[in-house]
């Protein structure tokens, strides 16, 4: 059951992935990383649910890679620094779309438990 919700999670991924991929080449960019993890979980979407050879397999990397995309912006992030004007120490907009963005790297890491701690039955 957990694979089956991890692969609906993956398609639903794999096609925002897909979008922003679409969006980027549309702007004159060449986002290969995040064209490549939308086919790695549409691909493991499917080989899961249609219940193929290596598709927990590949569901997982794919979780695993788009967790790391995702994570990458953090990266970036620096702490404000004291020198700057003071009204730099508002950086976090409350809406419900920044909540959204920062929670985004977190629900590909459920995905990857959920297909980790899956346990396939014999038939």
């Amino acid at each position: 059951m957990m694979g089956k919700i991890s692969a609906w999670g993956a398609a639903a991924f794999g096609l925002l992935f897909a979008a922003l991929a679409a969006l980027q080449f549309g702007w004159g960019l060449t986002p290969w990383l995040v064209a490549g993890t939308a086919v790695l979980l549409l691909l493991g979407s499917l080989r899961t649910l249609r219940q193929m050879s290596g598709g927990l397999r590949l569901l997982s990397g794919a979780w695993g890679l788009a967790a790391g995309v995702l994570l990458q912006s953090y990266s970036t992030l620096a702490p404000p620094s004291p020198t700057l004007h003071d009204s730099y120490y508002v950086v976090f907009d409350p809406s419900w779309t920044a909540w959204l963005f920062a929670a985004l790297p977190f629900i590909a890491l459920a995905g990857l438990a959920l297909t980790v701690l899956h346990k396939e039955q014999k038939r």
